[in-house]
């Protein structure tokens, strides 16, 4: 309660946390895998492979091919692939709205995410969050991506909000690794990319089973005033269960 009493940022991750890809993802990657290299990987380890930005993802069987890779040709194709088919993608309601729902409450929001720019430029509009997220940090944004702390730490410098008084929240080992270099309190959702007992295995702070647990989870914060103080009446009266969603 303590330290939740002193955040003022919250952090998003996208893909597996405010839209469900992972069916969508793991399909694009196992086309351009067998298209491009002849090799079909079992679905497991493609969900091990989300988090990753493209071009990790995209270089992934170097080390199992004998002849020369086009890997940009792999990114066009796996782009193309996720695009013909983003029917698939299934954008979660209850996570936007508690996006929203920490804006409206006055904490600094922000996604990041390892698509590049040119991935996010077909999803974005599709949240429609342009009004309310105040940064986002793609993989072409930072100098290491995702486990490495840089993705948090430009997020945190945009909205200038230090690392204590933070939390990010994802769906992979990748972005609870990422939070916890950055020095910012995490929290890991169960309907993404990594099992739910591989997330709990990596000690989140908080771990919210439902998009519902999240986004009544964020209904529940303390309010900010304009000075970005909590309102501390408002705060004792809404935290009286968050240890209900502690890891």
């Amino acid at each position: 309660m303590e330290r939740l009493s002193a955040v003022r940022a919250i952090l998003f991750d996208l893909d597996g946390t405010l839209i469900d890809t992972v069916e969508l993802i793991t399909q694009a990657l196992n086309y351009t895998y067998r298209k491009h290299l002849g090799i079909e990987l079992p679905k497991e380890e493609l969900r091990r492979l989300i988090g990753l930005p493209l071009k990790m993802q995209m270089h992934y069987l170097d080390e199992r091919v004998a002849h020369p890779i086009d890997h940009e040709a792999m990114e066009a194709d796996e782009m193309d692939y996720y695009e013909r088919h983003r029917h698939l993608e299934r954008v979660l309601p209850e996570v936007v709205d508690a996006v929203r729902e920490a804006h409206r409450r006055g904490y600094r929001t922000a996604l990041v995410t390892s698509k590049n720019r040119k991935e996010l430029a077909s999803v974005l509009p599709r949240l429609n969050l342009d009004s309310v997220v105040e940064a986002i940090v793609s993989a072409d944004d930072s100098p290491r991506p995702k486990p490495a702390p840089d993705p948090v730490l430009t997020a945190l410098q945009r909205v200038q909000v230090r690392p204590e008084a933070a939390v990010f929240i994802g769906d992979t080992v990748f972005d609870i690794e990422c939070g916890r270099a950055a020095g910012v309190q995490v929290g890991a959702v169960g309907w993404g990319a990594h099992l739910p007992q591989d997330l709990q295995a990596a000690q989140p702070d908080y771990y919210f089973a439902t998009p519902a647990d999240l986004l009544n989870w964020v209904r529940q914060l303390p309010e900010r005033n304009n000075d970005g103080k909590a309102q501390e009446d408002d705060f004792t009266r809404r935290t009286s269960d968050h240890s209900a969603y502690r890891a």
